[in-house]
């Protein structure tokens, strides 16, 4: 029998709580395969491609076993997909489709916003609860949140292994950093640990130190593009790269508290504050010798940061590149030449940037 499980759009559901309800996360990810139940109802340009493969399995039953499909309202798209989704369901569209649940887990910041924030995510304990038929106890809450820190720190071992002198290649690195959303913890810790060891006890890798930011990425090809340059992707602005872990959760005595609190503070996507993105960007420039910045063509946030950023990187003479293209999709000639120049005015500049 299959495990039960859950889908979610992106990861800034509570993995926690999922797990706790009994239920296993899976999260939706891009790819370059095609789409075209999605592609009858999605229009072009707005939905990024983790959205139009969540809404390609919706319509073609891939969805049927499913206990639920959360939406967190990460973003505009994510939105519209909820409601386009529940559309689909209202005219028999889709059939035999799990429940819908929107998540509205908030990021401004404010007394306020909490209490709104520690009530969405109890609401969503309750549904999984009402789909599982088991409600968690705090106790269960606790110990998933400790399990989850325990892979956190797993996590944060092999993002150590990176920055400064990195022993590993953002293409090996990258799918092991992502499957924390996905996989047991137990495992993970287990598996990620028994990597972070083999990497310690490699020499370091030569070539520019490579910062990959604009969009969230979800997937390793612009990794392997970089890369195949000679540089090394040594960091993402995101939730599944360097971003995965984040910090640990509270543990405390009123545990849905305690990961509202997390989730908002870490979750990064299109409704994340400007501020933090910049500050958690502009954190990671001291260590790195370039920046690529994918601005693909559902972007509708982050390249309005992109010019205050620009100017940061010319101020600091740190050579970026600017991509629009589906990050999932194989890099155009020029962009590889964008790279290679990129590459190539780096590996001028690591002796001076770095002292």
């Amino acid at each position: 029998m299959q495990e039960p499980y859950v889908v979610a759009s992106w990861p800034s559901v509570p993995v926690e709580i999922v797990r706790a309800a009994g239920f296993r996360a899976v999260i939706a990810r891009g790819a370059p395969d095609p789409t075209p139940a999605a592609d009858v109802h999605l229009e072009p340009g707005i939905f990024p491609s983790r959205l139009h493969h969540l809404v390609e399995d919706a319509l073609t039953g891939r969805l049927s076993d499913a206990a639920r499909i959360i939406i967190p309202r990460t973003s505009d798209a994510d939105y519209k997909c909820f409601l386009y989704l529940r559309e689909f369901v209202r005219r028999g569209v889709a059939t035999a489709l799990a429940p819908i649940v929107l998540f509205d887990l908030l990021q401004s910041r404010g007394v306020d916003v909490r209490n709104h924030d520690v009530a969405r995510t109890r609401a969503l304990l309750d549904e999984l609860a009402s789909g599982s038929g088991r409600m968690p106890s705090g106790d269960d809450l606790r110990r998933e949140s400790t399990r989850a820190n325990a892979a956190r720190a797993a996590a944060r071992r092999l993002v150590g292994l990176r920055g400064t002198v990195p022993r590993v290649a953002g293409t090996e690195v990258f799918p092991l950093l992502a499957s924390f959303w996905e996989m047991e913890p137990d495992r993970y810790v287990e598996v990620a640990s028994d990597a972070a060891s083999r990497i310690a006890a490699r020499p370091p890798l030569a070539g520019p130190r490579v910062l990959l930011t604009g969009a969230p990425v979800d997937g390793q090809t612009l990794h392997e593009a970089i890369e195949s340059h000679g540089a090394v992707v040594v960091a993402e602005i995101g939730p599944w790269g360097s971003g995965a872990a984040g910090d640990d959760v509270r543990i405390d005595d009123d545990p849905v508290a305690a990961l509202a609190d997390k989730y908002r503070a870490d979750s990064i996507g299109a409704r994340t504050p400007v501020d933090s993105l910049r500050s958690w960007t502009e954190g990671m420039l001291d260590d790195v010798d370039a920046v690529v910045v994918s601005l693909p063509p559902d972007d509708a946030v982050f390249g309005w940061d992109y010019p205050a950023l620009r100017d940061v990187l010319k101020a600091r003479r740190i050579p970026h590149v600017c991509l629009r293209g589906d990050p999932h999709e194989t890099p155009t000639p020029a962009d590889h030449a964008a790279l290679d120049l990129m590459v190539s005015a780096a590996s001028t500049l690591p002796e001076a940037r770095r002292g």
